[in-house]
């Protein structure tokens, strides 16, 4: 069995339930518009989802800003709905209801409780700064984590090399060969992972197959399955 001495684990989608958040989030900010009849919230979401996954996707290739994200997702949201809202003041207001809502995924608490005297337990993110710290903050995960490296911060994003040259410069004493990374994105968390040439672990509670054709050293249906092997 490997011996490892650092975990870099993933937020939203393996200790946070960001969906939920998410869902909770937009639900309410487009509250109003299905009150006004033009669109069922329901469907401002399926829109929403579309929109933001596709904004992602290129800001994690590196071709656009995570400004760029913000300042037009919900713009973007409205036009296809025919909705006269301003997304700025939108973005706004979701951003608040957001950065307060921490759900944390099961077994989350357990398994860092079992982990953290065993090995150096690292935060990996492309999320929001302010919303990632406050989240963390507001669920106590925050306290299981030597450090938090966040992409806004860092100055790239997972899946780039240039991320986990920085995250490593910034753990005294890691190495790679000693390094595992957990996560439930293939294309952020996955696919850094081989990049950085450290082990993988996918967190796949929905038994999603792996279509983007990346290495997994592990793969895993629970938080908890990490305590059979760590």
């Amino acid at each position: 069995m490997k011996q490892y001495t650092t975990i870099l684990f993933d937020v939203d989608g393996t200790l946070l339930d960001f969906d939920s958040a998410e869902e909770r989030g937009l639900a309410s900010v487009f509250k109003e518009y299905e009150e006004n009849g033009v669109c069922r919230t329901v469907d401002l979401i399926g829109t929403y989802r579309r929109v933001n996954r596709g904004l992602w996707d290129a800001y994690e290739k590196g071709l656009i800003t995570k400004d760029h994200i913000t300042d037009t997702r919900f713009g973007a949201v409205f036009e296809a709905h025919g909705i006269s809202a301003d997304g700025i003041q939108t973005e706004h207001r979701y951003r608040e209801i957001l950065n307060h809502t921490a759900i944390v995924m099961p077994e989350a608490v357990e398994v860092l409780t079992y982990l953290q005297d065993r090995y150096d337990l690292y935060v990996v993110t492309n999320g929001f700064t302010e919303t990632q710290k406050m989240r963390m903050a507001d669920s106590g995960l925050d306290q299981y984590f030597k450090k938090s490296f966040i992409s806004e911060e860092v100055g790239y994003q997972k899946p780039q090399k240039e991320y986990f040259d920085r995250c490593f410069e910034a753990m005294p004493g890691a190495e790679r060969k000693g390094t595992l990374i957990v996560g439930d994105s293939l294309n952020s968390d996955i696919k850094g992972g081989n990049t950085a040439g450290i082990d993988t672990c996918w967190f796949n509670p929905q038994g999603a197959l792996n279509t983007a054709g990346v290495t997994v050293s592990r793969e895993i249906r629970s938080l908890k399955e990490l305590k059979e092997f760590l």
